[in-house]
């Protein structure tokens, strides 16, 4: 299993993770398992990963680099978190 296989799948507070979120220096972050993109503007981006709502909030946020249940979002992030 490689380095993001174990964390996708890591256990949060008793429930499993099927996403992975990698940030490089509040730049850029990398995120796996993603369903959807469900809102884009450049403050906040909002990810469906399974039931979990990734939220990624900053300045001149952008989202490229989409393939299948990956994307990268750029920009100065200054949060992100799960609902």
């Amino acid at each position: 299993m490689s380095f993001y296989d174990e964390i996708k799948y890591r256990s949060i507070a008793g429930k499993a993770v099927k996403y992975g979120v990698v940030l490089f220096g509040g730049e850029a972050a990398f995120i796996e398992g993603i369903k959807r993109i469900i809102r884009i503007d450049p403050n906040k981006v909002e990810i469906a990963a399974g039931k979990s709502l990734i939220i990624i909030e900053g300045e001149g946020l952008t989202v490229g680099d989409i393939e299948t249940e990956t994307a990268i979002v750029r920009g100065k992030i200054t949060s992100v978190r799960e609902e």
